[in-house]
């Protein structure tokens, strides 16, 4: 860690005993508690993918402080992560990293947030910044938090909010991974050339006739640029439901010298320029514990696959973007969705969420079919055991096809890339809030 951000760090840590003595601070934070154990099970069923049997714990404690004199406050988090048992037939494992081998990962010690934060004026009319390391949620950037302990990165955000208009920036300057420890690495290419920061702008707003817009800009410095755009609308339907629509528009390019147009084996072919770009509708009727949806992407020029820096997972505000990425050049996506709450039938705190998708073409390629299945289902237990929480995730995933003729076009493991899975995850978790 560099002196500057060490000092940084310090100051966040220093301020906490001064700022505590405050009442506000102290009768608006919370503390938190978690214990989890994930099971996940993998099986490319005869295809392209990894074998994965592990079982994982871990846990995290969160303290988010209120802001003394109402201006300045700050979030500290720390997680430790080991297996419990990894199957001797496993040859990949993704909630820790793989140590001689795949039987005996590292185990992992990191803090998860060290972030200052500060605002200024009221609910209408509020200017927020902050500083450190912390999980953040973009439209363009996400930082990964599917695994036993999550990613973060490291930077600044600033956000104005006045009445109905929302706008923001942020800098990411260091990314700290899902399955390690440490305060956070430098952002890389994939064959480790320096990115020197990403950058991110965008805005939000109502619009007249109750429309949403929004739209974020984001560069990953001299490597890659991206922007997305939306806008949506709500109308209020019988029978206390809603009925949402959305019109979406997104587009990754090369931004500079540290585009590898030399290829990433495995990822990415070779190719002089890199031009992506997707077009999206959906709707979804919404009620009271229910919702049903059906959306429709469609991805032109190259594969929309393309991640920020070499250690991201990728993020990519659609509906394409599901357990595996629907985006490859000229891919056409069909997706039905649905949730509901079952307690009318009995168990209160159980819930369904699911969706079917699919795609039968391809540029480049021939017989081509994908089709995702996804189910999630989820109890929330109460009472002696409230805080207490299980999930069983399962995936039926399957693409099929190969390269047309002088295509020159290839099979890889990447985000939209030629894959066959089956996937069941199981996640037991505890909760307690202070």
């Amino acid at each position: 860690m560099s002196p500057h951000r060490l000092k940084s760090s310090i100051l966040i840590l220093s301020l906490a005993p001064t700022l505590a003595l405050a009442d506000d601070f102290l009768s608006e934070g919370q503390a938190q508690l978690e214990y989890r154990q994930y099971y996940f099970n993998a099986d490319p069923d005869s295809g392209m993918g990894p074998t994965r049997d592990e079982w994982v714990q871990g846990m995290l404690v969160d303290y988010q402080s209120g802001f003394y004199r109402d201006i300045i406050g700050f979030d500290l988090g720390y997680g430790v992560a080991d297996a419990l048992h990894i199957s001797n037939g496993a040859d990949s494992i993704t909630n820790l990293s793989a140590g001689d081998d795949v039987q005996h990962p590292h185990s992992i010690s990191t803090p998860t947030s060290a972030y200052l934060k500060l605002r200024l004026g009221d609910e209408d009319n509020r200017l927020r910044l902050g500083w450190g390391k912390k999980s953040r949620d973009y439209q363009l950037y996400t930082d990964n938090t599917t695994r036993i302990l999550p990613a973060s990165s490291i930077g600044y955000d600033i956000t104005y909010d006045y009445q109905d208009l929302s706008l923001y920036a942020a800098r990411i300057d260091r990314f700290s991974p899902r399955d390690e420890s440490g305060w956070g690495d430098d952002l890389e290419t994939f064959d480790g050339r320096s990115i020197n920061r990403v950058d991110l702008a965008g805005l939000s707003v109502e619009l007249p006739g109750e429309v949403t817009f929004e739209t974020e800009y984001l560069t990953a410095r001299d490597y890659l640029d991206e922007s997305f755009f939306r806008l949506s609308h709500d109308v209020a339907l019988p029978l206390d439901s809603t009925l949402s629509t959305s019109l979406a528009h997104g587009a990754q390019h090369d931004g500079g010298d540290l585009f590898e147009t030399q290829g990433v084996p495995r990822r990415y072919q070779a190719d002089d320029s890199h031009d992506a770009r997707y077009d999206e509708a959906s709707l979804t009727w919404r009620l009271p514990g229910k919702y049903l949806g059906l959306a429709y992407t469609q991805v032109d020029g190259d594969n929309y696959d393309r991640t920020l820096f070499a250690e991201d997972h990728g993020s990519w505000n659609s509906e394409a973007k599901n357990f595996y990425w629907f985006g490859l050049e000229g891919e056409q996506m069909w997706k039905v969705s649905a949730g509901m709450d079952l307690s009318p039938l009995g168990l209160e705190g159980l819930r369904w969420d699911g969706h079917y998708a699919f795609s039968d073409a391809a540029d480049g390629y021939q017989d081509f079919s994908r089709r995702e299945f996804l189910s999630l289902l989820r109890y929330r237990f109460s009472g002696p055991l409230d805080g207490l929480s299980l999930a069983w995730l399962h995936i039926d995933f399957e693409t099929l096809g190969e390269p047309a003729p002088g295509s020159g076009k290839a099979l890889t493991y990447a985000a939209s890339g030629f894959i066959t899975h089956d996937t069941d995850r199981l996640y037991l978790t505890y909760r307690y809030t202070f």
